[in-house]
Parts: C-alpha cells; structure tokens; sequence
C-alpha cells in the first residue's frame, strides 16, 4: 500500500500534472474531428441545412436515422454490401501480403543464387515510384487483359474493369518492404536452425512456415496491420477500376456520394455522408488502438536478440 501511495505521489507531482494536461490537450485536437462527426451524425438532413455549425454543433432534434443506416443500410446506399466487399478486399490483399514478404523473406535472405542482390534492389526501387503514376497504366492492363471482357487478345472489349478480378489479380502483389523487413530479420537468425532442421527430415516449407516464421510474427504483425489499415482505406482501386454498386468498397461509396452531392441541382445529405465516413474511420482507429504495439515491435524487432 506504502509503494502505491509513494507511485501515485510521483505521478501528481507538479511537472507530471503538466505534460499529462498537456498531453490531454493535444489528444483533444486531434480527436475534434472524429468528436464533430458523431455529433452531427445526430442530424436530420434539414436541420443540418438550416444550422449555423459552431465549434462543436449539437442537434434540437437529435434522430438515430443515419446511425441505423450505417448499420443496417437503406434501400438507398447498400452499407452492408459496402462494408463486407471492404472486409473481404482487406482481408484477402493482408492474406496475400503477409504470404508474399514471408517468401520473398526467405529467397533473399537464406537462398544463394546468381544476381540476388541486383533483383532485390530493384524491387526496392519500384517503392520510390509515385502511386498515382501507374493509374493509367494499370487501368490500361486490366482494360486489355486478354480473353476477357469482350477481348480477343490485346486490344477491345472492357477486360476485368468492372469485375471482382481488379480485387482479386490487382490486389494481391509482391509485399516490398514487408519482404525487405522479414529479409533483413531473417539474415539475424543462425543458418544453423536450417541445417538442424534439414538432418531432422525437414523440407523447405516446414522450416519456413514451423520454425523461422514463429520467430518472425512482430514483423509479420506489422505487416498485417499496416497492409490491413492501407487495404481499408484506400478508394482508388475500387474508385477508378469499377463502377457497379455491388462491387463499391466503404471509402469509393463515399467518395462517390460526396461527388453526386457536389453536382447541380441536388441537394447533399451531409450527415448521412459525415456518418459514413466514420463508419469507415472506426474500424482502421481501433485496429491501430488496439495493435499498436505490435507495430512498434515489427520496427524494433528484427530477429533474435543476442
């Protein structure tokens, strides 16, 4: 009781009460957002039009409508459809990442073989390429991809634009810096596990997947949740490779609404928009919440300490 007491002293002592009302501060703003969205998802669309919005806006007439529509769609806008093609799309591309940069790991770190070293920095050099340069080249290759979409073999038709194949082909890909951070831990871990393991009967994939991966999962938690984090929130792939509405993940449904609210004539359901977009905010803040941690330990943690 004695050491508690003593703790809970330090804790109060003037210079500790200061950085933590600071910190409380700083958490607030960064939070005000996320505060202003819950707050005025609790409008109606017209007294949402007819409200001078303070700091922090309150409704007279406070209704659940876009709350429930968040949760159990509408007629209107397919949430459910949105938020399940959202998990799938997640949890396909984190599968196929996390399989990509543990293999990937292994050939460059534990394999020999001529010209490894020149592969791997090339590979590495294709993340200094801008994202947005490649739009329209991969929107060139899904639109040509051969016999399909109406294609013969390189040239008409729609390929797999408009399809679950831009999710299911584009999506998966060569995980770059997660294959450089499983290489470079990997390179820490003795050759003797391998060679013990390899006496013992076991094969390539065993060791792989029963004795290096297990000393691998902080970078493979890393992986998963930054790639889980990306996948979620990304809206340019589903945005500008499909344009059917049972194919729309959360992020582009939303993207695509504040587009039709922004043209002439109509009139934008902001609170509707504003809810939805925190119901694709919660998701990603609890994910990192909760798993933080684990990306702090992926970055430190890079092979066995010793």
């Amino acid at each position: 009781m004695q050491e508690f007491s003593k703790k809970l002293a330090v804790q109060f002592k003037p210079k500790y009460l200061f950085a933590h009302l600071v910190l409380f501060g700083v958490g607030l703003v960064l939070l005000y957002p996320l505060i202003f969205m819950v707050t005025v998802g609790f409008f109606t669309e017209e007294e949402f039009m007819t409200t001078v919005l303070g700091l922090l806006p309150f409704a007279k007439q406070p209704t659940w409508e876009n709350f429930l529509v968040l949760f159990n769609g509408s007629a209107d806008a397919a949430i459910q459809q949105y938020f399940l093609n959202s998990t799938i799309r997640t949890v396909y591309a984190t599968f196929w990442a996390l399989l990509t940069a543990l293999l990937a790991g292994y050939v460059f770190a534990r394999l020999k073989f001529r010209g490894k070293e020149v592969i791997f920095l090339t590979l590495l050099a294709t993340q200094m390429i801008p994202a947005t340069v490649a739009l329209i080249p991969t929107y060139l290759q899904f639109a040509r991809w051969p016999f399909a979409g109406g294609n013969n073999i390189f040239t008409g038709g729609t390929g797999i634009l408009d399809t679950w194949w831009v999710y299911l082909i584009g999506g998966p890909s060569i995980n770059i810096m997660g294959a450089f951070l499983v290489k470079q831990s990997m390179e820490k871990v003795p050759y003797e596990l391998d060679e013990a393991a390899k006496v013992d009967g076991a094969g390539t994939l065993r060791i792989i997947f029963r004795i290096l991966l297990p000393l691998q999962m902080p970078i493979m938690a890393f992986i998963a949740i930054t790639t889980a984090l990306a996948t979620w929130n990304d809206f340019i792939t589903p945005f500008f490779y499909t344009s059917s509405d049972h194919l729309q993940t959360l992020p582009a449904a939303i993207t695509r609404l504040s587009s039709a609210a922004a043209s002439p004539g109509t009139v934008p359901n902001w609170p509707l928009i504003i809810t939805l977009s925190l119901g694709t905010t919660l998701p990603a803040l609890l994910l990192f919440f909760f798993f933080q941690k684990y990306i702090v330990q992926g970055l430190a943690n890079t092979g066995i300490k010793g």
